[in-house]
Order: structure tokens, then sequence, then C-alpha cells
């Protein structure tokens, strides 16, 4: 299978671009042209996906995407690759992306859906005014909800540039509405200085007003749906506990979709791109327990054999929806693409992708 995919990559060139995602299992991360986190990914979806010029020839461009990841980050490549601008450039051409199971979705997306966040709009404008209140995703959403936040002045973001997007969100609004990931929220938002009373919970399963009094609305600034990633979820203050009893010079760093009390006792929390970043400049010898996807710290560990790495929990946690994409059908995909025929294309519906893109490219924008 590995000389099946290596083979059928050197036969279509430069008009494939395989992107795998961090989490993604070592096998199959090892024929990505491009590896990073949602935020690293979309930029190149974006960029990767267009003719270019070097030297004067025009280089063949990108015709097909593999993206080795889950349902909402093919989405937002497709979003990105075709968008207008790129479209024109292509002369029309779409770019096909493709997912290689398309089972391989996000827990943490399916908790907020269209429907129930129209709901809870709804019911925030009979309370305040709803002119006030700005939308704002988390990458980790359907592109319908970034449409949302698209026609509603809203954004997306990343873990890379959350803080960035709440103060652009909060120097033009006076709330923030943040779904689906509660944690990523309100770690970003007390980072920034806003009092936990100014944070409101909004409970999607209750009927009314996400379980909150009416006054508690009118005093938030942020709003934050109840979402939570099931990887990060698992981390508790006792592997922190734990962890530094048996390496007692250990750093300690977490994902910030860490619970807030776990991001409150690390030394240090940061999207996936800025833990390898931190981690791999750091003084040969250093000791690090990290909180986040299991085969991301079993791959860092690998590239740092000068350091001391390690999974925050014993027990190490896997995204089990990324393991999903295996050798089998990511090499299943090839024979369609080269006959012309090829499966599993993410195509968003066009005027979902219109409204989405004007979130997505303000994320791109705040940085």
């Amino acid at each position: 299978m590995k000389d099946t995919i290596e083979a059928a990559k050197n036969r279509l060139g430069k008009k494939l671009l395989i992107l795998g995602h961090h989490y993604q299992r070592e096998e199959v991360i090892v024929h990505a042209d491009l590896v990073g986190d949602s935020f690293q990914l979309s930029r190149m979806a974006a960029e990767r996906s267009v003719d270019s010029e070097s030297g004067g020839e025009l280089v063949s461009g990108c015709e097909t995407i593999i993206f080795c990841g889950v349902h909402f980050m093919a989405e937002t490549a497709d979003i990105l690759a075709n968008s207008p601008s790129n479209l024109a450039k292509r002369g029309g051409r779409r770019v096909d992306v493709i997912l290689p199971d398309l089972l391989a979705g996000c827990s943490m997306a399916d908790m907020a859906s269209y429907d129930s966040v129209c709901e809870c709009w709804e019911q925030l404008s009979t309370v305040i005014d709803i002119s006030e209140v700005v939308p704002v995703t988390y990458v980790n959403s359907s592109a319908e909800l970034k449409a949302f936040c698209g026609q509603h002045g809203g954004v997306s973001c990343t873990s890379s540039n959350a803080k960035a997007v709440l103060d652009w969100a909060l120097s033009r609004y006076k709330r923030v509405l943040f779904f689906p990931d509660q944690h990523l929220g309100r770690n970003t938002a007390l980072k920034m200085g806003i009092s936990m009373s100014e944070i409101v919970d909004w409970r999607s399963g209750e009927q009314e007003f996400g379980g909150n009094d009416t006054s508690a609305i009118r005093g938030s600034r942020i709003l934050l749906w109840d979402g939570f990633c099931c990887v990060h979820q698992r981390f508790l203050t006792g592997h922190i506990d734990e962890i530094r009893n048996v390496i007692p010079d250990v750093r300690v760093i977490v994902h910030p979709e860490c619970k807030q009390e776990i991001v409150a006792k690390a030394d240090d929390a940061g999207s996936t791109a800025y833990i390898l970043k931190r981690i791999t400049e750091s003084p040969v010898g250093s000791s690090w327990a990290v909180g986040t996807e299991g085969r991301f710290v079993e791959r860092i560990a690998k590239q740092n054999p000068d350091k001391i790495i390690v999974n925050l929990a014993f027990q190490p946690s896997y995204c089990s929806t990324m393991g999903l994409i295996t050798l089998e059908n990511l090499a299943a995909m090839f024979q369609p693409i080269e006959d012309g025929k090829p499966i599993n294309v993410i195509k968003v519906d066009t005027k979902i992708a219109e409204n989405a893109l004007i979130a997505l490219q303000r994320m791109l924008e705040i940085s």
C-alpha cells in the first residue's frame, strides 16, 4: 500500500496535494505533503490550490486535495480552495477535496447544530439587543455554523488565534456568542482578563435561555456553548499531580480545549502548533508532560529524542475519528482519482459556502 500511494503521488505530481492533521496515524501522516493544525491547514488549502508563476512559467496547479483529517476540515478546505477568487484564477475549474473516510467526523462539531444555534439567537434577541452580539465559531464546527457567523457579522477562529479573534470581536460588539467549545472560549476569555461573572454558560439542552436567568445574560460579555472535545475532556488535575511526583522537574503543557482547572494548574497552554514549537525549541534534557491527543504526543517525542516527552495521562487520549483515516482507505482514493472519477468528494452547498467564506476569510486575516 505504501508503494501504491507513493507511485500514484509521483504520477499525479503537482496535481495532487495531501494534507495531514497532527492527530493522524503515523503510517498516514508520512504520506502527507503538508502537516499542520486546523489553522495551518486552512491556510495551506487556500494558498496551495491555485496556479502560480515560477521563473516566468506557469506551474501546474493542484486539481485534487486529499484531506487526512475530519469532515469539518475537508469542508473548510473546499470552501477556501474553491472560493470565487480561486475559481477565477483557475478559469472556473474546481479542486476536488476528498475525505478518505466519510465517517470521520467530530463529536464537538456535532454538539452545536444550526437549528439549536438559531434558537439560541432568537431567545437572546428577546432579552438583549441582538445587534450588540457577534457570533464566533471555533473552526471545529459545520459549514452551516460558519455561514451563520458570516451572515451575522461574525467570524471563525482556531485555537491558534482565538484570543486575537475575541479581541477583534469585543472591540466591535458588546458581547460574543462562542460555540461550540466552552473550554477554549472560557480559557481564552480568562486569559484576556474577562471575569468569571461576565462569562455565561449556555446549556443547549435547557429549554429557556440556556438555563440562565435574564439578568445573567444582560451582564455577560461572553456566552459559551456547552460543547467540548472528548480527547481533552479526559485530562484531570490528578494527572498533573501524579506526573509531577514521577518527574519532579517536568513542565506540563496542555491544549486550551482542556478544562479551565487543568489549564490553570499547567505550566503552559496553547494550540497544537504552539505546543510543537514550544517543545522543539526547549533546552536539551528538558522534561515535558503534554495534555493533548496521544498520537501527536508520541510523534513529537520521537522527533525530540534529546528530551523527555510523555503523555500527561498514563493512558493516552486518542481521537477516535481521526483514527478512522487508515493506510487502506487512503490508498483506495488514488485509482478513482486517476480514472477521473474521484470518490468521497466533499462539496459544500454554494450558498452556505458563500457565507461561510466570509467568516473564514476574517479568521485568516486576524492573527
